[in-house]
């Protein structure tokens, strides 16, 4: 008798524990209902049901790798499926997908998944294929999606109103928020030769992975030794151990451009595995002047007709900065330095990321470490900086910043900052005109993707895309985050138009770092540069991702993009700059890669076209692309529409 109670009390404890495991899925308290079904299940192992809701808990609290251990060991090949597409591994979701059909899984959501794996994956004739297949709410509104990332406005709409759920509302309110596109026209290709530069970025990868390694790749263009010809600098790695430079294979490099005579290497002083750099004349004596960025150590170089010497400031050394940027914020007429600072990482907490038991080691999410503020200091105009983050409000505020651009955003004539976020809100630092700055990134509409939330930001571009007077901004993502345009409207908001022009299908499928804009055929209308590359070397270990891409050309023309050009070689590619290097009229590009030498793209294109090169202003802002600087003459394609 006292077994069979004890039998009995165990059987309704265990289906009480389901019970109340139900209840709190049901209340999305995923994190307790699993600890329930964990307990259910140890006494009701065969109960499938349960083992399923287990999962799903799981994998609503973001432990994939469970998850999908338990849908494979009760063969569950549609929960399966989900749960590997969450995971980043395509091939393997699509796989499971057939199986489930084979299985008798019901046949719209095996299709509405499979629809969800190709958009994911940038294949939006064949993810709407999918969806149409589906024939469901959700097949619908994932129908709509797909085509409203084609431009396929009138089918999206039927689509969504179809669809009748919140997805498709969301869908009809993006198409009606749209911009008119001007129809397409032809554009002139560029056309580039390439060219190995004397310089080798030395990020000094190890088996540990430590963070640093990965980051590195910024460059700075100005004519440093005032001959007319537009040279280049470029930070260098370090021992990512130690945060020191352990020999001339590490040494920051100031290519001087000599012509027809080449490129000629002068290494220059300094400490630190440094990463980003920033040109400005801070002391107005008429010589560009170089910060550089960097984990460990800052640099500040004092030019003087071309050489480039390290002096002693009040700017700190940091314990991750990034980039940088000079810009008169107080209008006084000398430069001040906004540095961007990264996250809370450090050699010495270096941590493991990545799958332990298949022994995979990988460069850890930037969620393992904790957020930094960054740095604004005041130029005193004797040569001497003021650190004012605080009394600024630019310390009020802690991301993990990527980079920054500059430029007055609402026309009130003092200069904002926009800061990218590397998988937090992004940064708009709106210049009060009183030495303070109000942070309004999420009012302005710059902090969050376009479906609410924050992606991988990296490098950002500022410029007047369409041609309306206003400057627009672009930055950076990772692969199926897009590299977001956002039109200014003016009065210091800004509209996301990634799909609208083009831009968004074109760069689904890829990762960027550098992005900066540029009119490469003079046709009138500035074309984008983006410098390619996952940030972890081994990713296909670990998704069906890609580490190494093609450095990518996007041609536009009237608002629209239009073609996406591979102008490099697969590589490691971060920073990317512009410059006529060679002033023959045509713009020319320099873009640095992990491991192997800087590669010059020098434009060749027939015919020519129209263009002219302005003196730049000394006070103009610089920062460009990802941590980098293109402080080059203003080069302005003229086009066959605009008056000489």
């Amino acid at each position: 008798m006292r077994i069979a109670a004890l039998l009995l009390a165990a059987v309704l404890f265990a289906q009480t524990a389901k019970e109340q495991a139900w209840q709190f899925y049901q209340q999305q308290r995923f994190a307790e209902a699993a600890s329930l079904y964990e307990k259910h299940l140890a006494a009701n192992p065969t109960d499938r049901p349960a083992a399923l809701l287990l999962g799903l808990a799981w994998q609503q609290t973001g432990e994939l790798a469970k998850a999908e251990g338990l849908f494979a060991q009760v063969k569950a090949p549609y929960f399966l499926a989900r749960v590997q597409f969450l995971r980043g591994r395509f091939d393997e979701a699509l796989a499971n997908t057939a199986v489930a059909l084979a299985a008798g899984e019901p046949a719209a959501r095996v299709w509405q998944l499979r629809g969800r794996i190709e958009e994911e994956r940038g294949n939006l004739e064949l993810a709407a294929a999918h969806y149409r297949r589906a024939d469901s709410p959700e097949g619908r509104s994932g129908l709509a999606s797909a085509l409203y990332k084609l431009g396929r406005y009138p089918e999206a709409t039927k689509a969504a109103t179809a669809a009748k759920n919140a997805e498709g509302r969301q869908i009809l309110e993006k198409i009606a928020r749209a911009p008119a596109a001007a129809s397409a026209s032809t554009v002139v290709v560029p056309r580039f030769t390439t060219l190995d530069l004397p310089f080798t970025l030395n990020h000094s990868p190890t088996a540990a992975k430590h963070l640093v390694s990965t980051m590195a790749g910024g460059l700075a263009t100005a004519d440093f030794d005032g001959d007319g010809l537009v040279d280049l600098f470029f930070p260098n790695g370090a021992d990512p151990r130690t945060l020191r430079k352990a020999g001339p294979q590490h040494a920051n490099t100031l290519l001087r451009n000599r012509g027809a005579a080449g490129w000629e290497a002068i290494p220059l002083p300094g400490d630190g595995f440094s990463i980003g750099a920033a040109v400005g004349d801070f002391d107005n004596d008429g010589d560009p002047d170089l910060f550089v960025a960097g984990a460990g150590r800052n640099i500040l170089y004092r030019n003087d007709m071309g050489t480039l010497t390290p002096i002693s400031s009040a700017i700190a050394d940091e314990p991750f900065s990034v980039a940088a940027a000079w810009f008169d914020y107080d209008r006084d007429g000398d430069l001040d330095l906004f540095v961007v600072n990264y996250l809370g990482w450090t050699p010495a907490n270096n941590k493991f990321c990545g799958d332990d038991a298949k022994g995979v080691r990988v460069y850890c999410n930037p969620k393992e470490f904790a957020p930094l503020a960054n740095r604004l200091y005041r130029n005193r105009g004797d040569g001497t900086f003021e650190d004012v983050s605080e009394r600024s409000g630019i310390a009020r505020h802690r991301g993990k910043g990527m980079s920054v651009a500059v430029a007055d955003f609402d026309a009130d004539g003092w200069l904002d900052l926009f800061v990218t976020n590397d998988n937090l809100p992004n940064f708009l630092f709106h210049n009060n005109g009183d030495g303070t700055f109000a942070e309004i990134g999420i009012e302005s509409g710059v902090a969050l993707s376009e479906s609410g939330q924050p992606v991988s930001a990296m490098g950002t571009s500022v410029a007047d895309v369409d041609r309306d007077g206003r400057p627009d901004l672009l930055f950076t993502a990772l692969v199926r985050e897009t590299f977001p345009l956002l039109r200014n409207l003016g009065g210091g908001r800004f509209q996301d138009v990634t799909y609208p022009a083009k831009l968004g299908a074109l760069t689904m499928t890829r990762s960027g770092w550098g992005a900066v804009f540029g009119d490469f055929n003079n046709d009138g209308w500035l074309d984008l540069l983006t410098a390619n590359s996952h940030v972890t070397d081994n990713i296909a270990a670990v998704s069906n991702e890609v580490y190494e891409e093609t450095s990518t050309l996007f041609l536009q023309a009237k608002g629209l993009f239009q073609q996406a050009i591979p102008v490099t070689p697969k590589g490691a590619w971060r920073g990317a700059v512009i410059a006529d290097f060679d002033n023959d009229g045509r713009l020319d590009a320099v873009l640095t890669r992990l491991g192997a030498p800087a590669i010059l793209l020098h434009n060749v294109t027939e015919p020519a076209g129209r263009s002219k090169q302005e003196k730049r202003p000394p006070l103009l802002p610089t920062a460009c692309g990802y941590a980098s600087s293109c402080a080059a003459p203003l080069h302005i394609g003229l086009g066959q529409d605009i008056p000489q």
